[in-house]
This record gives C-alpha cells, sequence and structure tokens, in this order.
C-alpha cells in the first residue's frame, strides 16, 4: 500500500500550508520575504514541529540572507536560549542517571531525540525534546525504576504491559523548577509488531557510544536508528502527524550520515523484516521536504521489496482502527490476540485510578465507560496528540 506525499497534509488549511512552505524555506536555505503578520503564523508552526532552534540557527547573519522581521528574530532567539540553557541541565543528569545504572549493571539504550541530537546536529540544542528514552533489557526493569526512584523520580502513573504499555514516564522536579523527564521502554515500540522485529539484545550488538554523554551512553547504530525512525514516524500516523518536522529532519541527517555498507544493511533489514513500504514512506516524505540525498536506486529497491504483501503497510492509514486492526492481524497467536484486546480496553486498575486522580474503587466501571466512550469519541471526530519526542 503506497501513500503519496499530497494525501498527507489533505486536512491542513491554507494558512497552515503556507507555514509549512515558509518553514522549508527557511531551512532549506532558500531566500524568502516574509512579512509581519506571517511570523507568528510560522512560530506556531514552528513550534509544534519542533524546529524553532533550527530556524533560529538557519536565520543567523552568518548563515543566511533571508529578510524576517526583527522580532521575530527576537522570538526565536530567546525560546533557543531556553532550550540550551535546558540542554545543560539534561546533559548533567542523564550522566548522573546513566553512571547509578551502569554501578548495577544496568546498559540502556538511548533512543529518539537525545542521542541523534549529539551525533548529527551541529549543536544538540537543536534538537529539542520534552524528554529522553531509554530503551532497558525487561529484565532489569524493577531495577531501573527501583534506582530512579532512589535518584528523586517519581512514577505517576508507572503500568506494564505486554503489548499496549511497553512504558513508563518518570519525572524529577529540581529545585530551581525545571523538570526532567525520562521514558522508559522495555520494548521499543508499543506497536507490537514493531516490538517484535526490533529487540534490545540485537540493537545492542551494533550499538554506539556517546562520549559527549559520559562513558556509559550508547545508542543504536545509524542504520538501526533510521529503520526505528521509519517505524516511529508509521505508528503516528493514527495521530495525523507523521509528517512532524522534526522527526523528517532526523531521518534526513540519518541518511546524509550513512555510509553506502550502513544504507546496504538498512535497505535489507526493511526487506527482511517487511517495512519496505513504511521506510519508502518515511524516505520519500523526507526528501520531499530537504532534499535529501538519496539515489533512485536506494527508492527503487526498497519499492521492489515493498511489492510484496506488506500487512505492516497498513500502519500508514489515518485512523486508530486501521492501526488497532493492523496490529491485531500481525500478532502470531490467538492468546496473543486475545492479550492484546485485554490490554487496549481495560487497562490495569492502577493506571485507571491515577489517571483519573481517585481512589474509589467503585468508580471503575464508569472510568472504563468514560474510556471506552472518549476513544470512540476520538477515532470518529478527532486525532489524539501525544507529547512530541
Amino acid at each position: 500500500m503506497k501513500q503519496k506525499p499530497s494525501q498527507q497534509n489533505s486536512t491542513e488549511n491554507p494558512e497552515t500550508r503556507d507555514a509549512e512552505q515558509t518553514c522549508l524555506a527557511i531551512l532549506n536555505s532558500k531566500p524568502i520575504n516574509l512579512a509581519e503578520p506571517e511570523f507568528k503564523q510560522l512560530l506556531g508552526f514552528a513550534q509544534k514541529h519542533g524546529v524553532i532552534p533550527l530556524l533560529h540557527h538557519q536565520l543567523q547573519p552568518t548563515a543566511s540572507s533571508v529578510e524576517v522581521p526583527r522580532q521575530l528574530v527576537e522570538r526565536l532567539h530567546a525560546q533557543a536560549t531556553l532550550e540550551a540553557a535546558a540542554e545543560l541541565a539534561r546533559n548533567h543528569e542523564l550522566q548522573q542517571v546513566l553512571a547509578a545504572l551502569a554501578k548495577a549493571g544496568i546498559q540502556p539504550l538511548l533512543m529518539k531525540g537525545t542521542p541523534l541530537a549529539y551525533l548529527l546536529y551541529p549543536n544538540p540544542t537543536l534538537r529539542p525534546r520534552c524528554d529522553t528514552d531509554l530503551l532497558i533489557p525487561i529484565a532489569g526493569r524493577e531495577g531501573t525504576i527501583r534506582i530512579l526512584t532512589g535518584l528523586g523520580y517519581l512514577f505517576p502513573n508507572a503500568v506494564s504491559g505486554n503489548f499496549v504499555r511497553t512504558q513508563a514516564t518518570c519525572i524529577k522536579k529540581e529545585k530551581s523548577g525545571f523538570v526532567h523527564q525520562l521514558d522508559l521502554h522495555w520494548k521499543i515500540s508499543n506497536q507490537p509488531y514493531f516490538a517484535s522485529i526490533l529487540q534490545y539484545k540485537d540493537l545492542m550488538k551494533n550499538a554506539l557510544s556517546v562520549p559527549e554523554l559520559g562513558p556509559h551512553a550508547r545508542t543504536l547504530s545509524l542504520a538501526d536508528a533510521l529503520l526505528f525512525a521509519c517505524l516511529h514516524r508509521a505508528g503516528h500516523a493514527a495521530e495525523g502527524d507523521s509528517n512532524r518536522l522534526i522527526w523528517l529532519y532526523d531521518i534526513h541527517l540519518l541518511c546524509e550520515a550513512l555510509t553506502p555498507d550502513n544504507l546496504e544493511y538498512f535497505i535489507a533489514q526493511a526487506g527482511d523484516l517487511s517495512v519496505a513500504t513504511l521506510c519508502l514512506d518515511a524516505l520519500e516524505q523526507t526528501r520531499l521536504r530537504f532534499h535529501t540525498r538519496l539515489s533512485d536506486t536506494v527508492l527503487t529497491q526498497l519499492r521492489e521489496f515493498g511489492n510484496r504483501p506488506e500487512p505492516s503497510a497498513h500502519y500508514l492509514q489515518q485512523s486508530r482502527l486501521s492501526q488497532f486492526k493492523c496490529n491485531l492481524d500481525l500478532l502470531p497467536t490467538i492468546a496473543d490476540k486475545l492479550a492484546y484486546i485485554s490490554e487496549t480496553l481495560f487497562p490495569p486498575q492502577r493506571y485507571m485510578l491515577t489517571k483519573y486522580k481517585t481512589r474509589n474503587r467503585l468508580l471503575l466501571p464508569l472510568l472504563y465507560l468514560h474510556r471506552f466512550i472518549l476513544g470512540c469519541k476520538k477515532q470518529i471526530f478527532g486525532k489524539h496528540k501525544e507529547s512530541p519526542h
């Protein structure tokens, strides 16, 4: 199932399309003249797509001759300064966390924005994120939670699951008011099929060091990171934000950083794991926006793999129902399918009580009913937005 670039933005209004075109022109160093009334729309779009620091970087006098209102530059500078301060705090805290886990013999793999910020971006402050994602071996889950609790982290809604909720969020607030947030994953994705094909032990074999984050920082190889970035994007199609610019820019930088051997490995993996269509779509959407240097041979090879039946291609449909059906179809056993349905419809009671901020267990039937109705409403009338990474 192929998806054309125009289909993914068909619901956007003209103002949003104009803001995207302006944003991409700046990011691609194209000359533009931005009028005063347009910059607020641009700021809102850039904030949503996580590219405020990149815009600020591109609009520096030494990097661009784009004519923009001074007020826009000042607003971008203010937000970029805040991001730089936050990065200093995040770096120090993350090194402390990794050292404590290493002392206990636990080696997490950093995922998503944090390692890419240090490995691919000219400056890590150019890659904003609201949290740090850690993939841990499932055997180390309880030990990791215990260590982080000892470091002052709180788990406001820690739940466990085999299919739907395979992660836990924890937060730590400093005296200054700055909040650190970690996402612990014991599977690489909440999409069951993705979680089954990319596992910790396999990813660890080709893991890279991230020296700027200390001696214990490890992350996915660039080829594995590109594969994961494509899958992560597809997992968000149901929310309608699979073309978030910062995610596509990650893919852009990963593509340009890969050696020919890395790229060959990536293509082979995409074919072997039956996710070539998802990867092809991600690369095409990225090249469409950032003119990524990709040979036609690469896209042709992915397209040839994608011509075979790939049930995972249904993840590209912008429908939670389609995503649910896809997950269900790809689970191998009846027991797995039943467990997935159960975890989806009936999360643990502790999760429900914490989510709805009550201790009254008598309310649980009503809470589950409310959750079901809300889920149907989101499916029919709108998309649920998750916190960006």
